[in-house]
């Protein structure tokens, strides 16, 4: 009899590693994507967030591409379903734009809290097109996590204005995004999927540039940048490259449902990076809502450790 179970037993503590590991890789690849995003801000001043989202992918698909060829070869650097990769890529791009386009207008904490309704339309996007499962308990601690993001904007605050809707567009587009990926993850190395999607957003965004250069569009178009602001771009695309390669790999190895609270983490991160470089803190009522973020993640964690050893 207990022969009998040991392979179950085996699938069951495969399971558990993956989906542990799976949330350890999305907390990691969180934590360094605000990063990214203060670079955004900063080189907002002086470039066109259009010009910025460009230069993220350039240097993301560069780079990805180097470490493919260094590592597994060029024929690696071609995905299985081009297409679709090319679409992850021009979601991508659009989510990009429109959160970089945010920065010129709102706090970086206050962008990346309202962007955070993306795990909700995460969840009910992963619902209808993957059919994944959802019970109550993830439900609750998604739905947890998104109160705390609203105590943190504070609805009819100056935060609700029309930029405002721009992290909430970015949301859904990156929601769409990791639905794509969530369908074809299991298809091509993470990092070809990674250099295939900075492909196809280069090649959107720099058509996307030339109405706005021929026009001189100081929001639209481009502009030689400087060799600091060449530093700037290189950064963000190695940041990206780096912490979305890390995303892929999460939903690589757990249910997006399952990763869905642990996005939060980014907030943390966010406001962290607003204090030391853009004089922002958060007041009482943020910290609530970040403490209520935290916890909902880690219930979801403790939640599903529990019930996979109750299984067992």
């Amino acid at each position: 009899m207990r022969e009998a179970a040991a392979p179950l037993l085996l699938r069951l503590e495969k399971s558990t590693q993956s989906i542990t590991w799976g949330i350890l890789f999305m907390v990691s690849g969180t934590m360094i994507v605000p990063v990214m995003d203060a670079i955004a801000k900063i080189l907002g001043d002086t470039l066109s967030p259009l010009q910025v989202t460009w230069g993220r992918f350039v240097f993301q698909a560069l780079i990805m591409g180097i470490a493919i060829i260094v590592l597994y070869g060029p024929a690696t650097l071609k995905p299985k379903r081009p297409v679709i990769h090319g679409v992850r890529g021009l979601l991508l791009a659009i989510a990009t734009t429109f959160f970089f386009f945010s920065l010129v207008y709102l706090p970086l904490a206050d962008a990346i809290a309202i962007f955070f309704v993306q795990p909700m339309l995460l969840t009910l996007l992963s619902a209808i097109f993957l059919g994944e499962t959802i019970g109550w308990h993830r439900r609750l601690a998604v739905i947890a996590g998104f109160i705390g993001a609203l105590l943190i904007i504070k609805p009819g605050s100056d935060s609700f204005t029309l930029a405002a809707t721009l992290p909430i567009g970015a949301a859904f587009f990156f929601s769409g995004y990791l639905v794509v990926t969530r369908s074809v993850a299991n298809i091509d190395n993470p990092m070809t999927m990674q250099f295939a999607s900075g492909v196809g957003a280069t090649i959107a965004l720099s058509i996307g540039l030339i109405p706005g250069t021929l026009a001189n569009s100081s929001a639209w178009g481009a502009q030689l940048p400087a060799t600091i602001e060449w530093v700037y771009l290189a950064c963000i695309g190695l940041i990206a490259a780096v912490g979305h390669l890390l995303v892929v790999i999460a939903v690589n190895r757990a249910p997006t449902s399952v990763l869905a609270p642990f996005g939060y983490v980014e907030i943390i991160a966010a406001t962290l990076l607003g204090w030391m470089i853009f004089s922002e803190w958060p007041d009482a009522l943020s910290w609530l809502g970040i403490a209520i973020i935290v916890f909902s993640g880690l219930y979801v964690f403790v939640r599903e450790q529990r019930a996979t050893k109750h299984t067992s």
